[in-house]
C-alpha cells in the first residue's frame, strides 16, 4: 500500500459519499466484477489503473486532477429550501464546471474588476427592512436602472465575476457557492425566465450575507432560523427587482379611480420581469393590500393564473447550456496554447467531433477566431524617415 494509492482511494470515497452512491452503484458503473474492487481502490490496496482514472472522475463529476491530486476540502453549496432528490449529482455537477471556471480564468491570468462584497448581517435578528435597504444599495452600485431583472445577471459578471449556470435540477431547485472558485449561482433550466430572475436576486442575498450564512445547514427550511432567511432572501429579491418608487409611479399610471385592472397587473409583471405573485406580493407590502388573505385569495383566482400563463407564451426563452463567458474563456485559453482542444471540448462537455459546432453556438467561428489571433509583427525600419507630406487644400 503506497501513500499516493492511500490519498487517492480516500478521495474516490469522499467523491463518492458526497454523491450519495453505495459502493454496489459506483462499482456497476466502472464495470467492475465486484463491489470489492472498489473497496480495495478506495482503502488503497490496489491502485487506480490509467484506463480506469479518467472513468472513475466522469463518475464521480469530478476533473480528473482533483481525483489524482491533493484537492482543498469540498465547497459549501447553501442549496434554497430542501434539496431534493438527486441533488447531490447536481452539486458535484454544479462545482465541477465552477471549479473548470476558476481554472480557465487562472489560465488567462484574470482577476475579476472588483471582489464580492460580504455584509456581516445576524439573520436571525434581521427585519424586512435591513433586505429591503441592501437591496436598494446593491440596485444602485450595480447601476440596475428602473427594470433591474433585466440587467442582474449581466452587471453580476462584468462587476464581480460572479457566474450563473443553468442546469437540469430535479425539483427545480436553486443553490448558490462562494470561496475559492469564485461565486457562482445555481438556477433550474427549467424555470420560466421571471422565475430565474427571482432565483438569481434570491441566492445573490445569500452570497452577500455568506458569513453569516455558511454556519447555517444548507437545507434552510429545517430550522426556524433558515425559514427567516429564506424570508430575508425572499424580501431582498422583491425589492432588487421590483424598486418602490418605480412600481409605485406605474401603478399611478396604470390605475383609474384607486382601481386597476388585472390585466395591467400581469403586464406590469412581465415588464419588470417577474411573476405575477412577486409582483402583487410586494404590494401588498408596500401597503397597497392591507390584508394578507385578500392576496391569498386574488392569487389562488385559477382565472388570474390563465390570464398570467397566456402572457407568458411569447417571452418564453431557454437559456444556454453553459455561460458564454465561460465559453469564451475556454476557447481564448485554447488559442493561447493555455488549454489543449482536447481539454477544451472536455470543459465544454462535448467530443472532439462536436467541438466545432459547439463553438458555433456560441458564436464562435473557429476560421475568422484563429485569423483575428495571429500576430502581426510591427516592425519600424528607422527612426530617420521622412514625415510624410501633408495634403493640400483641393484646387
Amino acid at each position: 500500500m503506497t501513500d499516493e494509492a492511500k490519498d487517492i482511494g480516500l478521495r474516490v470515497k469522499a467523491a463518492r459519499e458526497a454523491l450519495g452512491l453505495k459502493q454496489e452503484e459506483l462499482a456497476h458503473a466502472m464495470g467492475f466484477a465486484s463491489r470489492q474492487i472498489l473497496s480495495d481502490l478506495e482503502r488503497g490496496v490496489r491502485d487506480v489503473k490509467a484506463s480506469e482514472a479518467a472513468r472513475l472522475a466522469r463518475a464521480l463529476r469530478v476533473d480528473l486532477s482533483a481525483l489524482l491530486s491533493d484537492a482543498p476540502a469540498r465547497p459549501l453549496v447553501l442549496w434554497r429550501a430542501q434539496p431534493c432528490e438527486g441533488a447531490e449529482a447536481i452539486e458535484a455537477e454544479f462545482l465541477q464546471w465552477c471549479e473548470r471556471q476558476r481554472r480557465v480564468l487562472g489560465l488567462l491570468d484574470h482577476r475579476p474588476p472588483d471582489p464580492l462584497p460580504v455584509y456581516d448581517l445576524d439573520l436571525e435578528r434581521a427585519g424586512y427592512d435591513h433586505a429591503d435597504r441592501l437591496a436598494a444599495g446593491v440596485a444602485q452600485s450595480l447601476g440596475l436602472g428602473v427594470r433591474p431583472a433585466m440587467g442582474l445577471s449581466a452587471a453580476l459578471e462584468s462587476r464581480f465575476d460572479v457566474t450563473i449556470w443553468y442546469l437540469d435540477t430535479p425539483g427545480g431547485c436553486a443553490a448558490c457557492t462562494r470561496g475559492e472558485h469564485g461565486a457562482s449561482i445555481l438556477v433550474p433550466r427549467s424555470e420560466a425566465p421571471w422565475r430565474r430572475h427571482f432565483d438569481i436576486a434570491h441566492e445573490l442575498f445569500h452570497l452577500l450575507t455568506w458569513s453569516s450564512s455558511r454556519g447555517s445547514v444548507p437545507r434552510w427550511d429545517e430550522t426556524e432560523a433558515g425559514r427567516h432567511a429564506e424570508q430575508l432572501a425572499n424580501a431582498f429579491a422583491a425589492s432588487l427587482l421590483v424598486p418602490a418608487d418605480v412600481v409605485l409611479r406605474e401603478l399611478d399610471e396604470r390605475s383609474s379611480e384607486r382601481r386597476v385592472k388585472l390585466a395591467e397587473l400581469v403586464a406590469m409583471a412581465r415588464d419588470f420581469g417577474v411573476s405575477l405573485e412577486t409582483l402583487v406580493w410586494r404590494l401588498h407590502n408596500l401597503g397597497l393590500w392591507p390584508e394578507h388573505d385578500v392576496v391569498r385569495s386574488l392569487l389562488g383566482d385559477p382565472r388570474l393564473r390563465e390570464l398570467d400563463k397566456a402572457s407568458q407564451a411569447k417571452e418564453w426563452q431557454d437559456p444556454p447550456s453553459l455561460p458564454e463567458r465561460f465559453v469564451q474563456a475556454a476557447y481564448a485559453a485554447t488559442l493561447r496554447a493555455r488549454l489543449s482542444r482536447t481539454q477544451l471540448a472536455s470543459y465544454l462537455g462535448c467530443g472532439l467531433a462536436e467541438l466545432s459546432s459547439r463553438l458555433a453556438e456560441y458564436g464562435i467561428d473557429e476560421d475568422l477566431a484563429e485569423m483575428a489571433a495571429q500576430d502581426l509583427s510591427v516592425d519600424r525600419r528607422s527612426d530617420d524617415l521622412d514625415p510624410l507630406p501633408m495634403p493640400s487644400g483641393r484646387e
